[in-house]
């Protein structure tokens, strides 16, 4: 909650700061922001039940946040009358091959080979400095921890008793770790739709590399496939 409250006042701040730039409000951020909170006030009980259950409620609340979202933004655009923002969803639109369009910016963009998808040379110029094979290395160990502690938390059986034993089986991934997970997978997503936005994946790529190569949560996983785990080693 506190995250979500620090990136408003953030925005708002930037508001301010941009000589009350009204583009800000109406960005996806600020609504995304409003909606979570509006959704975890409505649904509180998301931990209860079986897996199934729990599963539900999660899509559920994915659900309400998004249509949230778009129902804030669009309002927030129609009081304060915004359209400076127009020409990226259009952008957006086109290049997806869902419709042409006829807005001067938004063709621009296309024309742009910036604001084209990702070079697959790009990938060889990363694994020439090792970065992409570490990356892809902890990317992989991290997602696969990610999926078993998602999987324990909806199921509950975060709640058996013999949590010594649980451990035994499952990785524990930290909330830091978990949430850069979802940042560098959301970044790398971003990159390769738009070559422009590598800028923030590459070093992002870098941070999270260098983050598994110090993390003995990793070493403690690796050293365990491998059956030669101790303390002493990780």
């Amino acid at each position: 909650t506190w995250l979500y409250i620090i990136q408003i006042s953030g925005l708002l701040l930037v508001c301010v700061l941009q000589f009350f730039n009204s583009m800000i409000l109406g960005s996806l951020l600020i609504s995304f922001n409003v909606s979570v909170l509006i959704a975890r006030t409505i649904q509180k009980n998301l931990k209860k039940g079986g897996l199934l259950n729990r599963l539900g409620k999660l899509i559920l609340h994915v659900l309400l946040v998004l249509c949230l979202t778009l129902l804030i933004n669009k309002s927030i655009k129609k009081i304060l009358n915004l359209q400076s923002d127009e020409h990226i969803f259009k952008f957006l639109k086109a290049k997806f091959g869902f419709g042409a369009t006829r807005d001067f910016d938004a063709n621009l963009y296309l024309c742009e080979e910036a604001f084209g998808l990702l070079p697959l040379n790009t990938f060889s110029r990363l694994s020439s400095t090792l970065l992409f094979y570490v990356y892809g290395f902890v990317l992989f160990l991290l997602t696969v921890a990610a999926v078993i502690v998602a999987f324990r938390n909806l199921s509950g059986s975060n709640q058996v008793h013999l949590k010594d034993k649980m451990e035994e089986y499952t990785v524990t991934l930290k909330p830091e770790a978990a949430y850069s997970l979802v940042h560098t997978v959301l970044f790398g997503c971003l990159a390769l739709s738009t070559m422009r936005m590598k800028y923030l994946w590459t070093s992002h790529m870098c941070v999270f590399a260098s983050f598994g190569l110090c993390s003995t949560e990793v070493w403690k996983l690796i050293l365990k496939c491998l059956h030669l785990y101790t303390s002493q080693r990780v």
